[in-house]
């Protein structure tokens, strides 16, 4: 920075510092807007997403994972699309089409020549990034994990907040699948924000706009199904009225409950986007995880 200190950017941020740049590229080597595809993984930034809607590049996400993204990225080549940015939140990017995997050293050439480019302008990489703030709204992030060796009280955790409790403990909906048999009983409200939007990929469920329909539904075969494919691990995603997103997930490699939380404030109000993000985060220890109780 100007005053010589260092900055460090998380993954996120990387992530549409990149996006920002490489449309300005794609836009120099005249390809169009709407033939330019990138895209994150659904545990990333949905500041990307916000960036194509303003933009009118292609956004899509996908499963974690680089095969994810690469095959979405090759198959929307075929499609006639301009491979432009792959990345995931945990520090990992694939820009062009030159390697179609996590590719570390075009990502350093290209954020090298962004660097240059700008400090030409007497501006910095910070600068840059407080730029796409001002025009795109503020993201700030909180992505961490409860420590959970018990499998059988991991599952236990997700059956709550999936079905429930025998004791009512917070407003949940009342989603009973008639194909199944089964209740889905998800929290309606986290932190005290609305829940706008679930999906859960363990028993293939899909829903927007929850706060807008009834909390009791009959839900008929082939309704509310996800477009991602169902997995025996457990994955549920929430997002709340106030521009929040968590996803919850078990880790296929260690004992940890992941959990990625995300809140958005269109107006780049600072304060109220932490303010938000610290409420979510208890609630997601208190209201879901039930942490203390669990001695997580």
């Amino acid at each position: 920075q100007r005053d010589g200190s260092w900055l460090m950017f998380t993954g996120d941020q990387l992530g549409a510092i990149f996006a920002a740049y490489v449309l300005e590229m794609a836009r120099s080597a005249r390809v169009p807007d709407a033939k330019l595809a990138m895209v994150n993984s659904t545990v990333s930034s949905r500041m990307l997403e916000t960036m194509a809607r303003v933009e009118g590049f292609y956004y899509a996400d996908t499963l974690t994972g680089f095969k994810w993204m690469a095959n979405e990225l090759e198959a929307l080549q075929n499609q006639g699309y301009f491979i432009g940015l792959g990345y995931e939140e945990a520090i990992g990017y694939m820009i062009h089409d030159h390697v179609l995997d996590k590719d570390g050293v075009t990502a350093l050439a290209v954020f090298v020549q962004l660097a240059a480019r700008l400090h030409a302008k007497g501006q910095t990489v910070g600068d840059y990034l407080e730029s796409l703030y001002a025009k795109y709204g503020y993201y700030t992030s909180a992505n961490s994990y409860f420590l959970c060796p018990d499998p059988v009280k991991m599952d236990q955790i997700f059956l709550r907040i999936r079905y429930g409790t025998a004791e009512p403990d917070i407003e949940r909906s009342e989603y009973r699948r008639t194909h199944t048999g089964d209740v889905l009983r998800y929290p309606l409200t986290i932190g005290g924000f609305p829940v706008s939007y679930i999906r859960d990929l363990t028993v293939g469920f899909e829903m927007r706009d929850v706060d807008k329909q009834a909390a009791s539904l009959d839900i008929a075969e082939g309704e509310c199904l996800p477009q991602f494919p169902v997995s025996s691990s457990h994955m549920i995603t929430f997002e709340t009225r106030n521009g929040g997103r968590l996803t919850m997930r078990t880790s296929g490699t260690e004992p940890k409950l992941k959990y990625y939380l995300e809140v958005r404030n269109s107006s780049n109000d600072r304060t109220k986007a932490a303010q938000d993000l610290n409420t979510m985060s208890q609630a997601v220890a208190a209201e879901l995880v039930h942490a203390k109780e669990d001695r997580l």
